[in-house]
Formats: structure tokens, C-alpha cells, sequence
């Protein structure tokens, strides 16, 4: 994680070419928030989004919060989110509030979310409980992610048959997995680890150390996408359709793992560009093609059990 608050990190690029939440999941929290009971009044009271970043998860928040507290290690990213705060308010039709209180006391949240960020956090038993004090009874607790974009499908202006097409489907997403992980002299071994084995193995060790003597009504959703997988209504379905390769580079270009790489070899083999000519060589000129990428995602919601 330390990677988001060096220097040289652009956390505006960041923010611009990395995948937002779409509003169905925002529903689908919300839903569980009131626990199915559509009677009751929104808005909650006060949510704090952990690892805010650039904001991307928080504001949405505000949807169905009066407050919104987003926390981050990186100067650099909460920079960047206040920077985009008067723009994003104005376009969710929000008043600014200046006045926001931002004591924290115990059993005072109806919500705390981390998005894409508590496979970062050094003690997760820890993190649970301090979750649990912050609570207020029958508060919850909400965690998501995506990693390692599919695509699913493209476009050159040419007519393939569906197995040429599955099979070229195929070998992009070997050429991702050389350059992002299995070749050594790639960006492979320069992730800040062990956060991106944890996220790689879907939370897997994270959600093992969920106390459930303190959280009840437990939910877990996976989404795994391939070219022929629809996702359910209860998905984290995080699409970008009918883009173009250059988007697909930009998105690489934002990787912790490519700009440690690049700060430590100086990036000889010119990685990304490497990259996008194979892609090229498969499916046509980036400018022109066109790709629909999807994410591999999941999420986990809780609620303080009642003492």
C-alpha cells in the first residue's frame, strides 16, 4: 500500500482509469443496511469508508448517509478526494457541509466500509473488534474488492467463429497472467506483499478471522467471470463495455505492481507496451478494437451481534 503515497504516484490518474462501483451494488448495501425492511428511514446517521483512496467509494455513500467520514493513510489520495469534493457533491445535487464532526465515539456508526483495501490491513483479528467498538448495535460492517480484469469479448471489425474467438479470449488472458504475475522478470515479483496474495486468493484468510461471536447474518458473494457467466442480482458486477485497448493500459498503468517494477528496473522490457503489441497481434489495432473487460469481484457484509 505504500506504493499510493509515493511521490510520483498520479492519484488523479488513478482515480480517472480505475473501475468504479456501480449504483446496483450501492442498492444492494443499502438493502442489507435496513435489513430488508424497506420501512425504514433514510438516511443513516454516519458511515466511515476505511482506505477512501481518491474517494470513489465514498461519495456514493452520501446517498444514504448524513455523514461521511473517508480515512486514508496516503496524504496524496486524500488530496485528491477533497480536490474532487466540490465536483462530485454538485453532481449528486448535495450541499457542502463544512461542519461535519469528526469524533469518533464508541457505538456511534451505523456503518463502516473498505473497499479494495482491507487485504492492506496488518491485523484483521484487531481490525474486527475495533469495528465491532465503533458499532452501533446492529451497525454493519462492509467489505469489497475486485481484482485481475477479464475480457470477455471484443470487437475488430472482422467475423470470427465463436471457437476462434473463445480461444483467442483464452490466450489474452495468459499474456495478462505472464506480465502481471507468472514471469519473473515481469511486474510478477514486485507487489507489496502479502496484500496481494491476500487479495489474489479472494479474502480468503481475512474472512477466516471474522469473529462470530461478534458478527452475525454474515453474507459472502463471489463473482468469477468467463465468456459465457451472467452475474446474479446479488453480484458486485463491475463492467467496462465496449472500450478500447488504451483503456485496458491506462487501468495497467495504475498497478502498484508496475510502478514498483518500474521504479526498480527502470522497466527495460517497456512493460505495458510489451503488452499491448502482443494483445495487438491477437485481436488488432488498440485504437480501434473494441473489448468488454469484467472483474473479478466479491464482498462481504456483517452485523454487530446483539450483546
Amino acid at each position: 500500500m505504500a506504493t499510493f503515497s509515493k511521490t510520483g504516484f498520479k492519484t488523479l490518474n488513478y482515480n480517472s482509469f480505475r473501475p468504479h462501483y456501480p449504483a446496483s451494488f450501492y442498492q444492494i448495501l443499502q438493502n442489507y443496511v435496513v435489513n430488508g425492511d424497506k420501512s425504514r428511514v433514510f438516511p443513516i446517521d454516519k458511515a466511515i469508508d476505511l482506505g477512501c483512496g481518491s474517494g470513489v467509494a465514498s461519495y456514493p455513500l452520501l446517498n444514504f448517509s448524513k455523514e461521511v467520514i473517508g480515512l486514508d493513510l496516503s496524504p496524496l489520495m486524500i488530496e485528491t478526494a477533497n480536490s474532487l469534493k466540490a465536483a462530485r457533491l454538485e453532481e449528486m445535487g448535495i450541499e457542502n457541509q463544512e461542519s461535519i464532526n469528526l469524533a469518533i465515539e464508541l457505538e456511534s456508526v451505523d456503518l463502516i466500509t473498505a473497499a479494495q483495501c482491507i487485504h492492506w490491513f496488518d491485523d484483521h483479528e484487531l481490525f474486527f473488534r475495533k469495528a465491532y467498538k465503533l458499532l452501533k448495535p446492529g451497525g454493519v460492517l462492509a467489505y469489497w474488492y475486485y481484482i485481475d480484469p477479464v475480457i470477455t469479448d471484443f470487437s475488430n471489425g472482422q467475423t470470427i467463429d465463436a471457437d476462434s474467438k473463445a480461444e483467442i479470449l483464452r490466450k489474452l488472458d495468459d499474456l495478462y497472467h505472464k506480465y502481471v504475475y507468472q514471469d519473473p522478470k515481469l511486474m510478477g515479483p514486485h507487489w507489496e506483499q502479502p496484500g496481494r496474495d491476500i487479495l489474489k486468493h479472494e479474502l480468503e484468510s481475512v474472512n477466516a478471522k471474522i469473529p462470530r461471536d461478534l458478527y452475525v447474518d454474515i453474507q459472502r458473494s463471489k463473482f468469477r467471470p468467463s465468456t459465457d457467466s451472467v452475474p446474479k442480482e446479488q453480484d458486485l458486477d463491475i463492467v467496462k463495455s465496449n472500450t478500447d485497448l488504451k483503456a485496458f493500459e491506462n487501468y495497467i498503468g495504475t498497478y502498484s505492481g508496475y510502478h514498483n517494477y518500474k521504479q526498480a528496473t527502470g522497466d527495460p522490457h517497456n512493460l505495458i507496451e510489451s503488452l499491448m503489441r502482443e494483445m495487438e497481434s491477437l485481436i488488432g489495432d488498440r485504437s480501434t478494437t473494441r473489448i468488454d473487460l469484467t472483474f473479478n469481484t466479491g464482498y462481504v457484509f456483517m452485523r454487530k451481534a446483539s450483546q
